[in-house]
């Protein structure tokens, strides 16, 4: 199901968008939900238990350019979502992939400007009662946003499985804002003020309120103020972000944390008070490596959330099964077997719990990204028709479902590609054996041909890996011929044995035992 684009007016004033720089980690609108001012103005009144799991659907959508090209990785994607759910573990929430994982062909998402274009893309492609996330190149500059009326815009390549900006952008969705709130735009909206920390603070700061509207029907800024929040707590409980357990913070830009994992930049608070900003707060704009929590009064504020303002996301609350933790176990090709380059059938034993499987195929066993390709299936086994002939690939094989993606990879193993339907030439018109098969390691093989006529051949011996191990070449007469091939000491395994000739070329499978 998808909504249908709203027809956006907007008048002649140009959108720049939010569009910070991306050393600013959230393009998401400064602003509290008219919900969350009616909540911190009572919460106990809203207030929530968190001992019941609350389980979350997440619509996902990987975008890329008009060619198909650019996408999300759907390994980093399951450690991003490993990330999130471990990073809302402790308020008792949970996410999971509802439907399919949805993938959009669009330039123009893929690497969009400003939010209005993001918002556009938002309302054409989005599921309801889900909250949807887009994977894009670049979200108008920023690492991610959060447009309360629409989703979640996340930047690739802040989406790893160390970063925490998906947490902090579904934060946004579920009510929270940033503990610095007013101070996006410094003193002034539009940062035309400019203030030195080591100054006191004023008692209010400007906004821009415009964005956190529920429609882009717009003509005019809507400016807000937020009271600056002090450090002795007098005014906590309705300055900045209304949370007295996250303490002051006024740093919107991106900062590192010191040892202590406090900011390195002393601000000054307007009674003149000095402090460091905490670093640990995922709603903060503190280093990934440094942010890793979320407030007890954040923690109760999301729940009641959901519960009082977005009840269409808890319409699922059974968990689903989990996968099981043992791994797939790789079936065929067997290590080192030689397969045809363009249908390649590769297959592992089913694991219990999954519904889904990521394969990866790569050209080396590190699985750099740019020589890997994610094959995503519903089946234990697929064929493979687009890998090169005469190569070397390595596979493996990471089982998930819609609720389970901390799963591990298979173990790797390699196999190699070849014109293998011509090799038939050489068998159709000569015998050719070879014995022993398997082979005792230390002993040569005995190749045997039946001859019409005289050939000259070329036997090669290859291990797993594709590397030449020996190669011997033969000049033989008509009739039944007998030689030896000289092996070196071979280690236990799998290796193989490429007989040509003018006329074609025969391929054997050599396992060698112990």
């Amino acid at each position: 199901m998808k909504w249908s684009l709203i027809c956006i007016i907007v008048s002649v004033w140009s959108f720049a968008a939010q569009a910070q720089q991306w050393d600013f980690p959230c393009g998401a609108p400064s602003g509290k939900s008219a919900w969350l001012k009616q909540y911190q103005l009572n919460p106990q009144a809203h207030s929530r238990s968190t001992d019941t799991l609350l389980l979350v659907p997440l619509t996902i959508h990987i975008v890329g350019t008009d060619g198909g090209e650019g996408y999300f990785g759907v390994k980093n994607l399951l450690d991003a979502l490993c990330t999130l759910n471990a990073d809302y573990e402790p308020a008792n929430i949970q996410f999971f992939i509802e439907g399919d994982i949805r993938y959009i062909n669009n330039s123009s998402y893929y690497n969009h400007a400003t939010v209005l274009e993001g918002a556009a893309m938002m309302f054409e492609n989005n599921v309801p009662n889900t909250i949807n996330t887009y994977f894009v190149a670049d979200p108008a500059g920023n690492c991610g946003y959060n447009l309360p009326y629409a989703g979640i815009a996340m930047r690739k390549s802040c989406s790893d499985a160390t970063d925490h900006t998906w947490a902090h952008e579904v934060g946004h969705n579920l009510s929270l804002p940033h503990p610095f709130l007013g101070w996006e735009g410094g003193v002034s909206y539009d940062g035309s003020i400019p203030h030195n920390f080591n100054d006191p603070a004023p008692e209010v700061v400007l906004y821009d309120y415009t964005y956190f509207q529920d429609t882009l029907i717009m003509d005019t800024l809507i400016i807000d103020t937020a009271y600056v929040e002090k450090v002795d707590g007098s005014n906590c409980h309705f300055a900045a972000d209304g949370f007295c357990d996250t303490h002051p913070d006024y740093l919107a830009n991106r900062w590192n944390c010191n040892a202590n994992s406090m900011s390195t930049t002393q601000q000054t608070d307007p009674n003149g008070e000095h402090f460091f900003s905490e670093g640990w707060w995922i709603m903060s704009y503190s280093d990934d490596a440094c942010a890793n929590s979320f407030s007890s009064e954040q923690i109760v504020a999301m729940r009641a959330n959901l519960y009082e303002e977005k009840p269409e996301y808890l319409y699922n609350q059974t968990l689903g099964e989990l996968v099981a933790a043992a791994p797939a176990i790789l079936e065929f090709p067997a290590a080192g077997e030689l397969v045809q380059f363009d249908e390649v059938a590769l297959s592992w034993q089913p694991v219990e719990g999954a519904t889904h499987y990521l394969l990866q195929i790569s050209r080396l066993n590190n699985f750099t990204a740019a020589l890997t390709n994610d094959y995503l299936l519903t089946d234990n086994q697929t064929t493979v028709f687009d890998l090169e002939n005469e190569r070397s690939y390595y596979w493996r094989v990471r089982a998930f479902n819609a609720y389970s993606f901390c799963t591990a990879f298979s173990a790797v193993e390699e196999f190699e590609t070849s014109d293998v339907s011509a090799t038939d030439a050489l068998d159709n018109i000569h015998s050719i054996q070879v014995f022993p098969n398997p082979l005792a390691a230390g002993s040569s093989m005995t190749l045997v041909f039946d001859l019409p006529a005289s050939l000259d051949v070329q036997a090669a011996l290859f291990n797993s890996c594709g590397q030449l191990i020996e190669q011997q070449s033969f000049s033989l007469a008509p009739g039944i011929q007998r030689r030896t091939f000289n092996t070196p000491t071979l280690s236990t395994g799998v290796y193989c044995l490429k007989i040509s000739s003018k006329q074609g070329l025969s391929v054997r499978r050599v396992v060698v035992g112990g």
